[in-house]
C-alpha cells in the first residue's frame, strides 16, 4: 500500500464526504469542508464536528469534545484504506461523494 501525500489528499478531501466501512452495520461518514471544517457520523452515534488540516502524508483532525490525531489514507489498486494514528487499518472507503449540505 502507498500512503497518499498532500497533493492527492488535496483533491480527495476538501468538499467531499467519504463513506468508510468500519466493520459495523453501516458505514461511517466523514465530510471534509473546504474551509477546514469536518463532520463525522459513526453508526449509532450522534454527529461529531471538528476541524481538519493537511499534513505532508495525511491530515490532522480534532473533534470538538472528542479525540484528535493524525490520520493517513493508503492506496492499493481498487482500494483506499484509512490508517489511524497508531498505524492500524481503520476502514475501507466504499464511496466518495460531494458534500451536499452541512446540517
Amino acid at each position: 500500500m502507498t500512503v497518499l501525500d498532500q497533493s492527492v489528499l488535496g483533491v480527495l478531501l476538501p468538499g467531499f464526504t467519504h463513506h468508510v466501512d468500519i466493520g459495523q452495520e453501516a458505514d461511517a461518514t466523514i465530510s471534509y469542508g473546504a474551509g477546514g471544517l469536518a463532520r463525522m457520523v459513526l453508526p449509532g452515534k450522534p454527529p461529531m464536528a471538528g476541524e481538519w488540516y493537511p499534513l505532508p502524508d495525511g491530515y490532522h483532525v480534532a473533534w470538538h469534545g472528542g479525540p484528535f490525531g493524525d490520520w493517513k489514507i493508503a492506496h492499493e489498486v481498487g482500494r483506499l484504506t484509512y490508517i489511524d494514528p497508531t498505524g492500524r487499518e481503520a476502514g475501507t472507503v466504499t464511496r466518495i461523494e460531494p458534500i451536499r449540505a452541512w446540517d
